[in-house]
């Protein structure tokens, strides 16, 4: 079985935050970029300790309108500047609740970014390298595994392959959110998805994601627990 992590702290409304969190391993937690303030962080950070939750900081482009699905053209200083500080805030808040963050996994448009743009990915190194080399970085499995490698060689960074229980695929490419098949909304789907994840030998996985704006995966999750 794989690690599951799940995008939370996203504000929704009715939040399915706590009924998600004791199902899952890992937390990626929004920090304001996409969505969130200081509440947010602070109980989703508390929800995360009570359950034994290994917490990811989630951050975004500026684009709260867009829930940060929308590239922004950025300098390498300014998408630096932008991460390091929703990373630094999010730290201060998990200081004060005695937990540490594990990793970075970006959200939307930046995760997007990071994958396809090297200059992007470097930001993303750059900021560990800066805040804290300890730190992993969560990028989609099976594509450019290579860039990967040769980033985690050049700039000894520790990256976290994940794939997607809900998203749809061709290949190993996820469908874009704006074609049919793009989002799987059958729970049972995702738990098949979820399982045929946790057994391709033919890609490095260590996680897999659950959305949580995804009522099919919420059932999902609780269809895996309950087995």
């Amino acid at each position: 079985m794989k690690h599951i992590n799940c995008d939370l702290g996203e504000c929704l409304i009715p939040s399915p935050d706590e009924e998600i969190m004791p199902l899952i391993d890992m937390a990626n937690i929004a920090c304001g970029g996409h969505v969130g303030d200081e509440n947010s962080m602070i109980e989703s950070i508390k929800l995360a300790r009570q359950h034994g939750v290994r917490i990811g900081v989630h951050p975004s482009y500026p684009d709260k309108d867009n829930f940060g699905r929308l590239s922004h053209d950025m300098s390498s200083t300014e998408l630096f500047q932008l991460i390091y500080k929703q990373v630094v805030y999010f730290q201060t808040l998990c200081d004060r609740q005695g937990v540490k963050i594990e990793y970075i996994k970006p959200h939307g448009a930046l995760y997007h970014d990071m994958m396809h743009k090297e200059e992007v990915l470097m930001v993303l190194c750059n900021v560990i390298e800066t805040f804290n080399s300890s730190l992993s970085l969560m990028v989609q499995a099976g594509i450019n595994t290579d860039t990967f490698e040769r980033f985690s060689q050049d700039k000894n960074i520790q990256f976290l392959y994940e794939a997607f229980a809900d998203r749809g695929y061709r290949g190993l490419q996820m469908i874009p959110r704006s074609e049919q098949g793009a989002i799987l909304e059958d729970a049972q789907h995702i738990v098949e998805q979820y399982h045929y994840f946790c057994q391709e030998p033919s890609i490095k996985i260590d996680t897999i994601c659950f959305h949580s704006d995804n009522p099919s995966s919420v059932l999902a999750l609780k269809k895996l627990r309950a087995d």
